[in-house]
């Protein structure tokens, strides 16, 4: 599904509700990962109703254990259209019998893509149907290819990361275990003089550098030659993930704002327990919004 104005274009799957082209009119640019099973078969999709690995792929719900893999199933379904404009897009999840099996609440996501000037906004909107309390995590994912890459740069380009509009020159990283659940333990990265942090080849060999507790709101994308030309922006992101593909030197970089993390490496514990989750009462909804402004 195609929207645009005057600036931009956009093109919306309704697989997954996943956002696969933006580009500006006039440029053969395509900012978005093209989804090269190579490196990484996807391009910017929703993670829903967790984020990252549940422990051993099995979560409790009220004593019940349930089977859900990475970043959840939102990603994996066709979504409905329930309005298609020439510069914006509604789409719809609702939990079925299928659904149930694996994630016991009822729920209904509404998905919003919406251009206005240089800026694309995403609003996911979680409502709660049901006669009791939900959990749940949300995310997003989108990869955005480096401009005029070569795996021969030392350097593919630079994050220039904000918060409250102030750079930050300091970060507090999560650590991962290799098999991408959250380790007991966080290391310090400082940034440049210029508050910026290269995107080296082998930046993220350790797996996604994980910012936890509001530490930014917003990441800027330059190119190598410090131009800026992509801004990723949320306050809803409590954490936010910085992620290419470990060992492959990718053409790309994902800028990934939660509402939700992985489990701790051992958590057995109920899904209310879980770090980051998101509790929805009955009859109620909430919002996870970002924007991708084109600069």
């Amino acid at each position: 599904m195609i929207i645009e104005n005057d600036i931009l274009s956009a093109v919306i799957d309704i697989h997954g509700a996943e956002l696969t082209s933006l580009k500006k009119h006039g440029s053969d640019e395509q900012l978005i990962w093209n989804a090269d099973n190579k490196y990484w078969g996807r391009h910017a999709p929703m993670l829903f109703p967790i984020v990252g690995k549940v422990w051993n792929g099995r979560y409790s719900v009220n004593g019940i254990k349930y089977n859900l893999p990475q970043h959840g199933f939102a990603r994996d379904n066709d979504f409905k259209v329930l309005c298609n404009d020439t510069d914006s897009i509604v789409l719809c999840l609702e939990s079925n019998p299928q659904l149930l099996k694996v994630y016991p609440y009822p729920f209904r996501i509404e998905a919003t893509y919406r251009l206005t000037d240089n800026i694309l906004s995403v609003e996911w909107r979680i409502k709660n149907p049901g006669p009791d309390p939900i959990y749940f995590q949300i995310g997003a994912h989108p990869g955005f290819n480096y401009r005029d890459f070569s795996k021969d740069d030392p350097i593919h380009g630079y994050f220039r990361l904000t918060q409250a509009d102030e750079p930050v020159s300091q970060l507090i990283i999560g650590l991962l275990t290799p098999d991408g659940y959250r380790s007991d333990n966080a290391s310090m990265m400082a940034l440049d003089s210029d508050a910026m942090l290269p995107l080296t080849p082998g930046l993220f060999n350790n797996d996604a550098i994980v910012l936890e507790e509001h530490q930014i709101d917003q990441v800027i994308l330059y190119d190598k030659d410090c131009r800026p030309y992509i801004a990723v922006e949320t306050q809803d992101a409590p954490v936010w993930g910085l992620w290419s593909p470990p060992f492959k030197n990718a053409p790309f970089v994902c800028i990934e704002p939660w509402m939700g993390r992985c489990d701790y490496q051992g958590y057995d514990g109920d899904i209310t327990g879980r770090d980051y989750i998101n509790r929805l009462e009955p009859g109620k909804s909430t919002a996870f919004t970002y924007r991708i402004q084109v600069l």
